[in-house]
């Protein structure tokens, strides 16, 4: 904002000092008196006008200067647009946006997971781009996890309404109401009630999981603390298990916490980085 104030100064000044080179001009050209005086009343008008148009097109245009918030794995961390729009940005996650807002859209981009709590500006919509599928709200609260690594987008809707779009084809497009989420599968948007709000904790510190079988909660972990974790035992896979802890206790803690309902022994490579559950 204070960076858009001064390049609108500096626009203005540029305008300004166009007008000033243009009088200096006239004043090298020989009329007839009333020729000049007619001529001068015209360019009183026209300089007027030009500035009036050249301050209306200072004032829409805006220097937007993009910053990005990138949140190591296993933290979390808050940021306040310049809209007051706050937004939770989960670990392994970057968020890419402006420094201040153009009139007509609010645009960010997100590879990862975050929470919007977005501003309601219903004259400028806000606008989450994903590597899969643009989001379009008006003012709302809702979560999304859209990594572009692991090819993965869904997102949850806790308050208002949005709207979920493709970027490259226009037919795909769909609205979602509160309580519940859409899931991109097989190149396709699948809506589903929303059954457990607990996973939205994350952004409070808190990994929860219900009725999430035991491979599952192996990925979430290798995304939360940023390693590679290989399951030997087949059997153990399919458990299902619900529960939670703190992101902070570290792996360490939460493979603890599993063991004392799956039956397993894990062993960490510190050559390769990599943990082997058998």
């Amino acid at each position: 904002s204070e960076m858009c104030i001064r390049d609108r100064s500096y626009d203005a000044f540029i305008w300004q000092d166009t007008d000033a080179f243009s009088k200096k001009t006239k004043k090298t050209i020989s009329l007839h008196p009333v020729t000049q005086r007619i001529l001068r009343i015209a360019a009183v008008f026209v300089v007027a006008f030009g500035l009036s148009y050249a301050m209306i097109q200072v004032l829409q245009k805006e220097d937007i200067e993009m910053q990005t918030v990138y949140v190591p794995a296993g933290q979390r961390t808050l940021v306040t647009l310049a809209d007051g729009t706050t937004v939770w940005v989960n670990g392994k996650s970057t968020l890419t946006f402006p420094n201040c807002f153009s009139s007509r859209t609010r645009k960010v981009e997100l590879d990862g997971e975050a929470y919007f709590d977005v501003a309601r500006n219903e004259k400028c919509p806000f606008i989450v781009h994903t590597h899969a599928m643009d989001i379009e709200v008006l003012g709302t609260k809702f979560n999304v996890e859209a990594y572009a690594k692991q090819q993965n987008f869904e997102a949850s809707l806790i308050q208002g309404k949005i709207k979920i779009k493709s970027p490259s084809d226009n037919n795909i497009s769909q609205v979602l109401l509160p309580d519940y989420k859409s899931t991109l599968k097989n190149g396709k948007l699948v809506i589903s009630k929303i059954e457990d709000y607990n996973i939205y904790r994350w952004k409070e510190g808190l990994y929860c999981f219900k009725n999430k079988s035991f491979i599952e909660i192996i990925k979430d972990l290798e995304k939360y603390y940023n390693l590679k974790i290989i399951v030997d035992k087949p059997s153990i896979t399919n458990i299902i298990l619900t529960g939670k802890f703190r992101i902070s206790d570290g792996l360490d803690y939460a493979l603890r916490i599993l063991q004392k309902d799956v039956p397993f022994i894990y062993d960490k490579h510190t050559t390769d980085d990599i943990i082997y559950i058998k």
